[in-house]
């Protein structure tokens, strides 16, 4: 009985987000291998395909990006919801796409969490790295990786101190990369 109401709400899945039955069924498949429950699964499978028709990626894209940001920012309980309308409202907003946006938080999210970035100030700086270098996601979210990692490394902390720019608060605590990155700029 809970398979074939599984079944049924698939359909619907399809019909409302305007995708065929078997890329509906890809996207099921592809999340149900995360041991979620019945109604998590379908809400993200609704939430996966919307991200795909708003950025154009497949579908198994798409929920492999949905799937990193829920588990890179899973501190800030996020839902697949509001993290699509996140992209969704900075795509509206801004000269970025919600696929540019995907691409580099499935790069970048774990990297960004480590280091204190939260998604807001992570889809900012995509945002804005987007819209000076016309780069994609995929570069963007590569290049942001590589700076939070390197920001903890202790020879690239004492190398930022050498040229006067402040590393740690006064606990001797490393500050936050966001902040790390204003004192560079």
């Amino acid at each position: 009985r809970g398979l074939q109401s599984f079944g049924m709400d698939l359909f619907k899945v399809a019909k409302d987000t305007g995708q065929s039955f078997k890329v509906v069924a890809e996207a099921a498949t592809e999340l149900s291998r995360q041991g979620l429950g019945m109604q998590e699964t379908l809400k993200r499978v609704r939430d996966a395909l919307i991200l795909t028709r708003l950025s154009g990626l497949d579908t198994v894209s798409s929920v492999e990006a949905l799937t990193a940001a829920i588990n890179s920012f899973s501190d800030s309980a996020l839902t697949s919801t509001e993290i699509i309308n996140k992209l969704a409202n900075v795509d509206a907003a801004f000269a970025v796409s919600s696929r540019d946006l995907a691409e580099a938080i499935r790069r970048v999210g774990s990297s960004a969490q480590d280091v204190g970035v939260d998604i807001d100030k992570l889809v900012a700086l995509v945002t804005s790295a987007q819209q000076t270098t016309a780069r994609g996601g995929a570069v963007i979210g590569n290049a942001l990786k590589t700076i939070f990692t390197r920001f903890q490394r202790t020879d690239i902390l004492n190398k930022l101190e050498t040229l006067n720019i402040k590393t740690k608060d006064l606990n001797n605590k490393i500050l936050p990369a966001i902040e790390l990155i204003k004192s560079i700029a």
